[in-house]
């Protein structure tokens, strides 16, 4: 079986809080759940978490990490380290070495997401940049070159030589080439910076190790705060009045009743549209009272109006949005949009 490793013991240093794979994805999940939740873990059946000591004693102290990931339904090891290591690479030897691991291995980065089965043989995944995978700070990759056959036959750190760059994901059928590759350069000093793992294949190639490549879907990545930021500003969730806003105005004493309106339907195709992207959750607001519920998710049925929990028994007045904000949420964090009643102007608004 295949042992996935994850090393969490950089400094991320481009972010100004707490370590990235610490950050809260919209959805709820921490940076480094959601970096696995995309793989297919089949032939996968332990994972090895490497984190630093500074990290976890700051952050995490009280926190059981191993329950991070129960989902995966794998076997969990967590190793930490006293000291910082001087490159990824080093921290993947470290974990390897402290483990004895023997196996076939796959590394992924933490700071981004893909879909991806892993398997049993050496290769690299990679994504080709077009208009579908738009890489901001493409200078930060590394680019592959590969032939026909889908054979690795280049890799350059940081220098544009295609137009094909690896995700972070790589995968040793023995876990002791690696090992052996980087005891090879470190005795010899043949890196003189940084020392990546794309240099262990580059070696490795020069070995005439036979690497493959291997193209992901959904690449999404949180590399930088940049990428991080224009990641989450995709996602929203709105706060949406009922009447007045998504079906004409209606009254409890007087025609038309609540629940019996007809809907603004150039703003319900709008929230639909944006519904649909999964990016979007909405929550209806409503000075209706609680009593006209069911009649109310009719009329939301009947005319497909989207959302995903209302909000009964507000008061008929001014409503006030307060929300907090940070390095890693920014300001602003909450925006109001005041409609005149029965319009349907928030299509041109809200984008």
């Amino acid at each position: 079986m295949i042992k996935l490793l994850i090393p969490c013991a950089g400094k991320s240093s481009r972010f100004h809080e707490k370590p990235k794979w610490l950050l809260t994805c919209p959805n709820g999940n921490l940076m480094i759940q959601e970096s696995i939740a995309g793989l297919d873990l089949t032939e996968v059946d332990c994972i090895y978490i490497t984190f630093l000591k500074e990290h976890i004693e700051r952050y995490c102290k009280n926190c059981d990490l191993k329950k991070l990931f129960a989902f995966t339904n794998k076997k969990i090891n967590i190793y930490i380290l006293d000291q910082l290591t001087k490159s990824q690479t080093e921290t993947v030897y470290k974990t390897i070495k402290h483990f004895n691991i023997n196996d076939p291995i796959f590394i992924k980065d933490c700071d981004n997401y893909y879909t991806h089965k892993i398997i049993k043989q050496n290769y690299i995944c990679y994504i080709k940049i077009d208009e579908n995978n738009n890489i901001s700070k493409p200078y930060n990759k590394s680019f592959i070159e590969f032939n026909n056959q889908k054979q690795l036959s280049n890799i350059c750190e940081k220098k544009i030589i295609s137009d094909n760059i690896c995700v972070g994901g790589y995968s040793f059928i023995n876990s002791t080439d690696f090992i052996s590759i980087y005891d090879n350069i470190i005795s010899l000093d043949l890196i003189k910076n940084e020392l990546y793992i794309s240099h262990i294949i580059n070696q490795a190639l020069l070995m005439n190790i036979i690497f493959n490549v291997k193209e992901v879907k959904k690449y999404i990545d949180w590399g930088t705060i940049g990428e991080w930021d224009k990641y989450k500003s995709q996602f929203k969730t709105l706060f949406v009045d009922l009447d007045g806003v998504l079906v004409y105005n209606s009254s409890k004493y007087f025609t038309p009743k609540w629940g019996d309106s007809e809907p603004i339907i150039k703003t319900v195709d709008h929230l639909n549209k944006m519904y649909k992207t999964n990016k979007v959750k909405i929550i209806i607001t409503t000075a209706r009272s609680s009593l006209f519920k069911d009649a109310t998710i009719k009329q939301l049925q009947k005319y497909n109006i989207p959302y995903d929990n209302i909000i009964f028994d507000l008061y008929h007045a001014q409503r006030i949005l307060i929300n907090d904000y940070s390095n890693t949420n920014k300001y602003p964090t909450s925006i109001s949009i005041n409609l005149k009643r029965d319009t349907d102007e928030l299509a041109n608004i809200l984008i």
